[in-house]
């Protein structure tokens, strides 16, 4: 059973987004042996360990990052969920702006020279973080729901250009999770939204890890999306 699980251990881990509440708890779940946080929000912490560091750009610090990954297996993680929520016809053009940098262009632009990187490694496993509410839509989420759905055909196109050089991408959809955001949903919303699925209650950080390590490890998955909802979408 030990060697089992070892051979699920992953290589190197890439974060972006790496402050958010889901990223925090996939790190304490998963097992690497190099961890690349990428978060404002992290920079300010100091990390002792020799595997894992933190920067608050990819860019920027990208020679550093590709020392510390060379001849490694990659995996990157992209959680940008950045959402102004309003109804169309009060929406700004800044904020769609906004949601569209944070959620696509960035990664765009941060998943393309992650690639350079990947093809002179020879592997490489995007796995861009989408939302199901966010693909299906609702009310006062247009501009959330445009960025993921444009997320979508951007791993589609990853998948086309780099699978070649071994790289895989594909979209893990997410239901509902007990995040301190979801906490505070009044109730009785929190009742109905999460009575639009087959399961009707909040995922658990287990299966996530599970859907990375089953992503990672299938050479033949790429240019899909895996719906990790309980039956929402």
């Amino acid at each position: 059973m030990g060697n089992n699980s070892h051979k699920m251990d992953l290589d190197t881990v890439i974060i972006f987004g790496g402050g958010s509440y889901i990223a925090k708890q996939i790190v304490k779940k998963i097992k690497y042996k190099r961890l690349i946080c990428i978060s404002k929000s992290l920079k300010k912490f100091k990390i002792k360990s020799k595997k894992i560091k933190i920067f608050n750009n990819f860019i920027k610090n990208k020679e550093e990052i590709k020392k510390f990954t060379n001849n490694t297996k990659i995996t990157a993680l992209f959680l940008n969920n950045y959402t102004v929520d309003n109804l169309i016809l009060n929406k700004t053009k800044e904020e769609l702006k906004l949601e569209l940098e944070e959620n696509l262009i960035g990664t765009f632009e941060n998943s393309k020279e992650l690639c350079k990187i990947m093809i002179n490694n020879n592997f490489g496993r995007l796995i861009f973080f989408s939302s199901s509410r966010g693909l299906t839509s609702d009310i006062g989420i247009s501009g959330y729901s445009i960025s993921k759905n444009g997320l979508r055909g951007m791993m589609k196109s990853f998948s086309r250009e780099f699978a070649r050089y071994n790289i895989t991408s594909n979209c893990l959809s997410l239901g509902f999770f007990n995040s301190p955001l979801f906490r505070k949903i009044d109730p009785n919303l929190k009742k109905k939204i999460l009575s639009r699925g087959d399961i009707k209650v909040t995922g658990d950080i287990d299966s996530i890890k599970n859907s990375i390590y089953f992503i990672s490890h299938s050479k033949y998955l790429t240019g899909t999306t895996l719906y990790l909802d309980g039956g929402y979408n």
